[in-house]
């Protein structure tokens, strides 16, 4: 295991993570929401914070802000080679509140990595494996159990911000773009679906659909399949690729 750097670890703050304890109730160690109990309490707390109508909201606007931990392991995958420590035992979510804003960050406890061998492929799927079937399923499993939500709507809001770092982000990085799209690739069509979580296939690859022109906008944009109820909360409004609001267009 190597220490990230301070350039490092500066580079990966976009993406919400952060050096700090946050003095706040909606902070929560990562391995809290494996407990059931725990989770549903601080499923109430996010759902009175943000407004939301039931605890599907709030389980959906959790997942969509945990969504970040992926892009931050991904990026590191993909940009240098290293694969983070994820264990739910190092990571802590740390409550930001700007205004009307919930933007929660991640806090590691020990902000290290682990290089990529001479066989990077195999590297690469035993890191996607640690990453989905490792960390992400058991928080999804839990949170959806308790919410009573499908876990097709929590793997579309990781897939959403999947597409983000791989299409708009790294490829605007000329030294890991060739990489990226190598890694994008393997992740959307080539891993099996037992590397997140024992399913027979992959649950990220259904919402890899084509996108479509919106005038409104005036570019691209990727319809979501299921709904994420952003305009179940205080804030009311829907999201950019709203499955409803691109229907209509």
């Amino acid at each position: 295991m190597i220490r990230l750097t301070e350039k490092q670890a500066e580079a990966l703050t976009p993406f919400r993570l952060s050096p700090d304890s946050a003095n706040s109730p909606l902070s929560i160690d990562v391995i809290d929401l494996l407990d059931p109990k725990k989770a549903g309490e601080y499923l109430a707390a996010v759902k009175e914070h943000i407004g939301a109508k039931d605890e599907k909201t709030a389980a959906s606007i959790l997942v969509k802000r945990y969504a970040f931990l992926p892009v931050i392991y991904l990026y590191s995958m993909t940009a240098w080679n290293l694969r983070l420590n994820i264990s739910h035992e190092n990571l802590s979510l740390e409550g930001q509140e700007k205004g009307e804003l919930w933007l929660p960050a991640f806090r590691f406890k020990s902000l290290v990595g682990e290089c990529a061998g001479a066989d990077r492929e195999q590297w690469r799927e035993e890191s996607i494996r640690a990453l989905f079937s490792g960390h992400v399923f058991p928080i999804l499993d839990n949170i959806a159990k308790e919410a009573k939500i499908s876990k097709l709507i929590l793997w579309e809001n990781i897939a959403i911000y999947l597409f983000w770092l791989y299409e708009t982000v790294l490829p605007g990085e000329t030294s890991a773009a060739e990489q990226a799209a190598e890694d994008f690739k393997f992740i959307m069509e080539e891993a099996s679906g037992d590397l997140f979580g024992g399913y027979n296939q992959n649950p990220l690859k259904r919402y890899h659909n084509e996108k479509i022109f919106v005038g409104s906008k005036g570019k691209l944009v990727r319809p979501r399949k299921t709904c994420c109820f952003s305009y179940l909360t205080d804030s009311g409004k829907r999201c950019g690729t709203c499955p409803q609001i691109c229907k209509s267009l």
